[in-house]
């Protein structure tokens, strides 16, 4: 049955006994004769008559849902199949239920909610012999009053004869006659050494060679390992992956051993050393750093802004987003988004909204181009770092003599990004959390006071971060963009 108007529901719903509600939500009904007309936000209940009819109810109001006066609703009794969405269109998450003479279409909020409704649709309707159960269906037995089948042999007779002849080997095998010989060591690396060239297979032992395969051995598993790396190819490296997928158990497992064997083992890092060495690694990357992000992440949420020819990133809706915190440094670069190169920060916006991409984008960053990581060791507590702050704010004025900040090398002045001049450097991470552009009261000096003899500091050129502030107090509610 097609839906009804309230009129012909409030006729048809006046006999029942009892209404037993299963699920409600507020949920989109998609026009199907008219996609593009606006979704309108509807109170949607799926209830069970006499425990015998199923219905999908609508309300504009969810208050009045109790009166059961539904301005529509849906007879599910012929409904043939219900099916999720594999890929959600514009954070919308479809569902479609599939009746006889139409196809009822609802978004939900939320992965979450619209896989919870099929869920429960499904279940019920199960369990109302409404949906085939997903159980094995199987055929009529055989009717055994049609007649008898007979054998081809009296079971009397006696069994045949056996062969005369034996079978050395099972059907299938071929042998292979090997004589046992010693493998040395010297004929085992000249066996990696040898390389096919293209189009050639691998020798293999041949039926009736009376020659030894080549043992594996350990003492050998070093040129081994060379051996293997040495044919991997480098030409599809090009991006810093910040998430690598781990390789195979075998090839893992090779590693593991040849860098056993060939290095010493390294020095024990401080979680703040392995910190600052991986943000370097980042840094020096020529071609960038390649991010893979949900894409719920990035609409509405990024701060990105024009400056110096090039789109930066100058913050992002922390408390909303917190997971863009172990990926995004204020002052990366965006080189490209979903494989689209950028020019502008409407250009990024642009393929945010519009380029479909799935659940998730790839966006290429050139990490902090123009900034410097630096790890200061404290040799007692309280030491003074030697940072002296332009009136108290993250600007630094000038750098003690001997200080521990001069003999890691940093230095008051940089060159601008336009390498014209000298400016000075700007405090935008202390310890790995990012600091405010707009210099909250005393948090950069209780940052450089922290307890811990061991911190890091990152750095970048006093042009580049004015010019992030002022882009980034153009954007609407910029405050909402702003990192503590």
């Amino acid at each position: 049955m097609a839906s009804q108007n309230s009129n012909q529901a409030r006729c048809q719903f006046g006999n029942i006994i009892f209404r037993e509600i299963h699920k409600n939500a507020w949920l989109k009904k998609v026009n199907t004769s008219n996609i593009k007309k606006k979704r309108e936000k509807l109170w949607v209940v799926f209830c069970v008559h006499d425990d015998t009819d199923a219905f999908l109810e609508t309300y504009t109001d969810n208050k009045i849902a109790v009166l059961h006066k539904p301005d529509w609703f849906v007879y599910l009794n012929d409904v043939q199949h219900i099916s999720p969405t594999i890929c959600p269109h514009e954070q919308e998450y479809e569902f479609v239920l599939t009746l006889k003479s139409e196809v009822i279409r609802l978004t939900a909020p939320t992965w979450d909610q619209m896989l919870d409704w099929v869920a429960s649709l499904q279940a019920k309707l199960h369990e109302l012999r409404i949906l085939s159960p997903k159980d094995n269906v199987y055929s009529k037995l055989p009717e055994v009053n049609r007649g008898h089948l007979f054998s081809t042999r009296d079971p009397n007779s006696p069994l045949p004869p056996p062969p005369t002849t034996t079978l050395e080997l099972l059907p299938g095998i071929e042998p292979i006659h090997i004589e046992p010989r010693r493998t040395t060591s010297r004929q085992w690396n000249r066996s990696l050494s040898h390389t096919n060239s293209p189009g050639e297979e691998t020798p293999r032992l041949r039926r009736g060679s009376t020659s030894e395969p080549e043992v594996f051995r350990f003492d050998n598993l070093s040129s081994a390992v060379q051996q293997i790396n040495s044919r991997e190819s480098p030409s599809n490296c090009h991006y810093e992956r910040l998430y690598q997928d781990d390789p195979g158990p075998s090839r893992r497992q090779l590693e593991r051993s040849s860098s056993a064997l060939q290095q010493p083992p390294l020095p024990y890092k401080t979680f703040r050393e392995q910190q600052v060495f991986q943000l370097q690694k980042e840094m020096k990357h020529s071609s960038g750093v390649r991010l893979q992000l949900r894409k719920k992440d990035c609409i509405s949420s990024l701060a990105l802004v024009d400056a110096f020819d090039s789109v930066w990133i100058c913050g992002w809706k922390q408390k909303e987003h917190p997971m863009l915190y172990n990926v995004l440094h204020i002052g990366d670069k965006v080189l490209s988004i979903a494989g689209v190169s950028v020019k502008s920060a409407s250009d990024a916006y642009r393929i945010l909204e519009s380029h479909y991409c799935g659940l998730y984008v790839d966006i290429v960053i050139k990490r902090i181009p123009y900034g410097q990581v630096f790890l200061l060791h404290r040799e007692t507590e309280g030491q003074s770092l030697g940072i002296v702050q332009e009136n108290n704010t993250a600007v630094i004025e000038t750098i003690e003599a001997d200080s521990l900040a001069a003999r890691q090398g940093l230095s008051a002045k940089t060159r601008t990004c336009d390498g014209l001049s000298l400016t000075n450097w700007v405090l935008t991470e202390i310890n790995g959390r990012p600091l405010n552009l707009f210099f909250k009261k005393n948090q950069v000096r209780d940052r450089l006071n922290s307890v811990g003899r061991d911190i890091s500091i990152l750095v970048q050129p006093l042009d580049l971060m004015k010019q992030l502030k002022k882009e980034l107090k153009s954007l609407r509610n910029y405050k909402e963009y702003i990192l503590q």
